[in-house]
């Protein structure tokens, strides 16, 4: 993932399927200075606090339920100089997740990566499932990217799958679980990352605590609800094309939190034949 050099007290940022990326950089006089930078449709913000001595990085959590938080943070003239920070929050939870103390002469800077995720606790996924296809029997739609894929599906998204098909088409659960959490009000995507954070999504938390999301949905494209549990091969959204996506697809994965590393995982699932 490319990271950006930016002048001081500028900064960038985007989300793809729960990871965020940031570049900073300063020099020694840099004034204090203060953001809040949230993602997940605001669930999820990132607190700076910066001044010429070094920076604080606290995180916030407004989803109803735990997350798990992880931040890798790499820089120059900087202590720490490279840090993995993996945390959970509760809901309403707000948590100082890293500091960092520039040294005393020099321009300093740091990157920082970041990944979101549900807590799932000590939850593990039961190999023995044969998932549904998301989509009607009747219908077949290509693979653009599988597992391991080389654009986006690397490291936690290592078992992900996209399946281009029309925006529209109907999208059925692939296995049976409850509704915890859902996004449906965005209109806008591209290949462009000013729409990294744009994407509608649903999440599904399957009887073994992982969980299912389904991503880049249509506006007003679900319809489930929060809270309500879901059968095998019931419809619950329409596919789209909003967020970070270059044509029309559905993106696929199961996965649980981490407490060491990366804030998940994904995992291999396997489809029952039609």
């Amino acid at each position: 993932m490319k990271h950006l050099s930016l002048t001081p007290l500028s900064s960038f940022y985007f989300i793809c399927a729960i990871f965020t990326c940031f570049s900073l950089f300063h020099t020694t006089e840099s004034r204090a200075d203060e953001r809040k930078t949230c993602f997940q449709h605001d669930k999820v913000c990132y607190l700076t606090s910066e001044d010429k001595k070094g920076a604080h990085i606290s995180a916030q959590n407004s989803y109803p339920f735990p997350m798990r938080v992880s931040l890798h943070l790499t820089g120059h003239n900087i202590t720490p100089s490279q840090k993995t920070v993996n945390a959970r929050l509760g809901p309403g939870e707000i948590k100082n997740i890293i500091s960092i103390q520039a040294k005393s002469h020099g321009q300093w800077r740091y990157n920082w990566t970041s990944q979101l995720h549900p807590d799932t606790g000590d939850a593990a996924h039961d190999d023995t499932v044969l998932y549904q296809l998301p989509f009607p029997k009747t219908k077949s739609y290509p693979i653009s990217q599988g597992p391991n894929g080389a654009f986006s599906h690397r490291g936690p998204n290592s078992f992900a799958i996209d399946w281009a098909m029309p925006v529209g088409s109907e999208i059925l659960a692939a296995r049976e679980g409850t509704v915890i959490a859902l996004r449906e009000d965005s209109s806008r995507g591209g290949a462009s990352n000013q729409y990294k954070s744009e994407e509608n999504y649903l999440w599904i938390r399957h009887p073994d605590g992982t969980i299912g999301q389904y991503l880049h949905l249509k506006k007003d494209g679900v319809v489930v609800e929060v809270g309500d549990r879901v059968k095998k091969g019931q419809l619950i959204a329409f596919s789209g094309n909003t967020g970070y996506s270059s044509a029309p697809h559905l993106h696929f994965h199961v996965s649980s939190s981490q407490q060491h590393g990366a804030a998940f995982k994904s995992h291999p699932v396997n489809f029952a034949p039609r």
